[in-house]
């Protein structure tokens, strides 16, 4: 399976970015309800391993032949895992120590810690319209997991897990910045692949650990269900179009869609769990879609 970012068309990146976010909303519905029964580290690591699984068997084909590559570059490829796999699993062990609220305001912040990366590292300027998306976005944010209630923000109680949360947003950040560095001569598919093992590896001892000191992961129908779906739907399917589409729009336009994963939230939850649509959620979901716009604005064709 080849695919070239270098000829999918900004449109597209737009479209597989927001299919991104679908993914990871859905895989964070799906997180949030075997948390309880399953340990964090021990449900990151099996999400990511049934991944690795699943992009085998789509690239075992020529995979002998990317073997060099792999070797050559292998300190990226554990650099890009740490990022990604570590990052996501300090996410999950979070939810055991704070308020979702908290982690979804700091998920909030990674446009701007994107921003702020790449400015360090890449010396590369925001135009005051691609400011001002980011701050109406984020506010979009503070709308929706609020629930229109600027009391409720106020009242938040931030602890050690937030600070955990903050490490793992700008360690996504930097997985984000880093794509750009991925060698040539490997499809996204395979370069995925790379990216999976390498932070397998990573985690594996930290999941060991847990299993012989805390609890270890319990293979039920639900959670056996619930790692093949994050695994197949966040890690593989979601991940892949994140790639190609910070490869194509870099990683400043394309972390802007962050801010579209509480939309895609409560989409799901009024569709699955019946609840009710608030003027908040308008409102909210509004600014976000404005501050889209506004970061992608240069980008888009004219009429």
């Amino acid at each position: 399976m080849h695919i070239d970012p270098n000829r999918i068309r900004p449109g597209i990146a737009y479209a597989m970015l927001t299919a991104t976010m679908a993914c990871l909303a859905l895989n964070h519905v799906v997180g949030r309800g075997v948390h309880e029964v399953a340990p964090p580290v021990g449900l990151s690591f099996w999400r990511w391993a049934i991944a690795a699984i699943l992009v085998l068997l789509l690239v075992r084909r020529d995979l002998g032949s990317k073997l060099p590559i792999y070797r050559k570059h292998g300190w990226l490829f554990l650099m890009l895992g740490a990022l990604m796999v570590g990052s996501t699993t300090l996410f999950v062990w979070t939810l055991q120590f704070t308020q979702a609220m908290n982690v979804s305001l700091i998920n909030a912040l990674q446009p701007t810690m994107t921003v702020a990366l790449t400015f360090a590292l890449l010396r590369q300027r925001l135009t005051p319209l691609q400011i001002i998306g980011i701050v109406i976005g984020f506010i979009g944010v503070l709308a929706m997991v609020s629930q229109g209630s600027w009391q409720l923000i106020a009242s938040l109680d931030f602890n050690r897990g937030d600070v955990v949360a903050l490490a793992a947003v700008l360690g996504l950040s930097g997985y984000a910045i880093c794509l750009r560095w991925l060698p040539a001569g490997l499809t996204p598919l395979e370069a995925l692949f790379g990216i999976i093992v390498a932070g397998c590896l990573v985690i594996l001892p930290v999941y060991l650990l847990e299993s012989a000191l805390l609890r270890p992961f319990p293979l039920t129908p639900g959670t056996a269900a619930a790692v093949l779906a994050m695994g197949t739907i966040g890690s593989v399917a979601g991940n892949l179009m994140w790639n190609i589409g910070n490869q194509v729009l870099g990683p400043n336009n394309a972390s802007i869609f962050i801010n579209l994963i509480p939309v895609f939230g409560v989409v799901m939850a009024i569709v699955f769990l019946g609840e009710t649509l608030h003027g908040y959620h308008i409102a909210g979901f509004t600014l976000i879609c404005a501050g889209v716009w506004c970061v992608l604005a240069r980008r888009l064709p004219n009429p």
